[in-house]
């Protein structure tokens, strides 16, 4: 585990890059936080988008982490394709990190209509009920 003055360093220097100086403080560390649960559920199997909505549905005590790894671990399959996140501290921002955060930002902040829009830009339509209700449940969490 990085100490946390360790931290702060690297965020000053991290942010200072182009693509990333437009984040701001909180997103930089939501989106670290994506990133570090990315790597670790790597090498863990896809997770079917309605086993994720089982998951997220029916166990009411899960823990945020938990509900970040599901919803990581079941975008493939609602993309269709493999998705891009970066390793913690890399300078690049890909589209997916992008969307990902534009995502949980929505959904925290209970903006629907950019919820349904970003369902629309990125999930195959025969997921999107499913999607919705995996939004739906990270709202809970975040509000």
């Amino acid at each position: 585990m990085v100490e946390d003055n360790e931290n702060d360093y690297q965020l000053f220097f991290w942010a200072k890059t182009p693509l990333i100086m437009k984040l701001k403080s909180v997103d930089i560390t939501l989106l670290e936080r994506a990133r570090a649960c990315a790597m670790e559920v790597r090498a863990y199997p896809r997770l079917d988008i309605l086993k994720a909505c089982q998951l997220i549905s029916l166990d009411i005590d899960l823990l945020s982490s938990e509900m970040l790894e599901i919803f990581i671990r079941s975008l493939p399959e609602a993309f269709g394709r493999k998705v891009v996140i970066h390793k913690p501290w890399t300078k690049q921002l890909s589209w997916d990190e992008k969307w990902l955060l534009s995502m949980i930002k929505a959904v925290s902040r209970a903006d629907y209509d950019s919820v349904h829009f970003l369902i629309r830009s990125a999930v195959k339509r025969k997921h999107h009920r499913e999607f919705l209700t995996i939004a739906h449940e990270l709202w809970k969490i975040s509000a």
